[in-house]
């Protein structure tokens, strides 16, 4: 069928439907490679198989209740600012037996809380559009303060160093 403009309305939303299935493949694409690259994480520091790996991945993203990609990108953040191993420990809590998270027994809860702070108000100062100046230094300061809060939670979990008194 011809559509008002002369083109085909048949072939215009074949192309449409085309190209928003590009857009889905290349999404998927760089989900998997940071699901990937989480699930090699966590092999590497539990030294379990990758299908482990992936299962560590998944009940962390049930416990945390965050999209699977979501979780493994901010593991892989976590890893670039404090290391594989304290990454994973944040991330991961101990489990039952039965597959149920015991997060009274890991101490990372508040730092990844903490951590959700600081990354929630640096996306607000990224995303604001406001150039008021007022705005840009609320901003700027309420992420300085989620940054400062961090480093106290990580202190206090013994995963940061205090700085020495001089």
């Amino acid at each position: 069928m011809v559509g008002d403009n002369g083109h085909d309305d048949s072939l215009t939303a074949r192309i449409a439907s085309l190209e928003a299935e590009i857009v889905g493949l290349r999404k998927a694409v760089q989900t998997r490679t940071v699901i990937g690259q989480a699930t090699g994480l966590i092999s590497a520091v539990q030294g379990c198989t990758p299908q482990e790996g992936f299962q560590l991945l998944v009940r962390m993203s049930q416990h945390h209740n965050v999209k699977l990609h979501t979780i493994a990108l901010k593991l892989l953040d976590l890893a670039a600012e404090l290391g594989p191993r304290q990454a994973v420990r944040a991330v991961h809590s101990s489990t039952e037996p039965d597959g149920r998270v015991a997060a009274s027994e890991w101490p990372g809860v508040e730092v990844v809380q903490a951590a959700r702070r600081l990354v929630a108000a640096y996306d607000a100062a990224q995303d604001s559009g406001d150039d008021r100046p007022e705005v840009r230094r609320q901003l700027a300061d309420q992420v300085t303060l989620a940054g400062q809060l961090l480093a106290e939670k990580l202190t206090e979990v013994g995963w940061l160093a205090q700085e020495s008194a001089e």
